[in-house]
């Protein structure tokens, strides 16, 4: 067999162990895992040099569409969790961000930064390799509102998207997540501990039992000394 041939046979086997080179990342994209106790991971990979990706979520039965996979586009007013923030640009509703802080779009030490107007122009390839951010949330401890009741089998289907952001095509389409673990034996969800809040939502129904618990315990102590 000739020296020729030898060499392209070894050029052929260098090229399938190596496999095709890895393709640079654009744009965002993120990624949800249920974590079981009625919790959701979420993992924001950003490629381009912007900070003005940030994603939200909502129940199934909050969204528009046979599977509430659909954001509403009517005009205000909307119904809680949807509401308008003025400080992402746009005209159109988000519902709660994931995360308190809201989780959003990262760039990495030593990338320029894009900013509107500013010498550094947006790029969906800034970052090839990925600034990676992740939050966690509490599904059953939403807020503005509160969660509806789980399934029988305690679980939750909910949407998340990135709807904002510097340009369209960087941006994430809805998907579903399905959250399990939110059924206690009292049949509701589960624990209330860290759940996301809507950033700039108007808050609405604070109200406590707070008060009404040291009236009480005012009243038993005054029955008390009288007895």
């Amino acid at each position: 067999m000739s020296t020729a041939v030898l060499g392209a046979a070894g050029m052929l086997a260098a090229a399938l162990v190596a496999g095709p080179a890895a393709a640079a990342g654009t744009g965002t994209e993120l990624v949800g895992q249920a974590l079981g106790d009625c919790r959701a991971e979420f993992t924001l990979t950003n490629y381009t040099n912007s900070t003005y990706y940030q994603p939200d979520w909502w129940f199934a039965s909050e969204g528009l569409g046979e599977d509430g996979g659909t954001p509403p586009e009517a005009p205000p007013p909307y119904e809680l969790p949807w509401r308008v923030v003025g400080s992402t640009g746009t005209k159109w509703a988000f519902a709660r961000w994931i995360g308190n802080p809201p989780l959003h779009s990262e760039v990495g030490e030593g990338v320029a930064r894009y900013t509107p107007g500013g010498s550094v122009k947006l790029s969906s390839t800034a970052q090839p390799d990925g600034k990676v951010s992740t939050a966690t949330i509490d599904v059953a401890a939403a807020e503005n509102p509160v969660a509806p009741p789980p399934s029988a089998e305690g679980t939750y289907t909910i949407w998340y998207r990135i709807g904002n952001g510097t340009s369209e095509k960087d941006r994430v389409l809805p998907k579903s997540l399905v959250v399990t673990g939110c059924k206690t034996p009292g049949g509701h969800g589960s624990h209330g501990g860290h759940g996301s809040h809507g950033g700039n939502s108007s808050h609405s129904g604070n109200g406590s039992m707070s008060n009404g618990s040291v009236v009480l315990d005012v009243l038993g102590t005054l029955l008390n000394t009288g007895s």
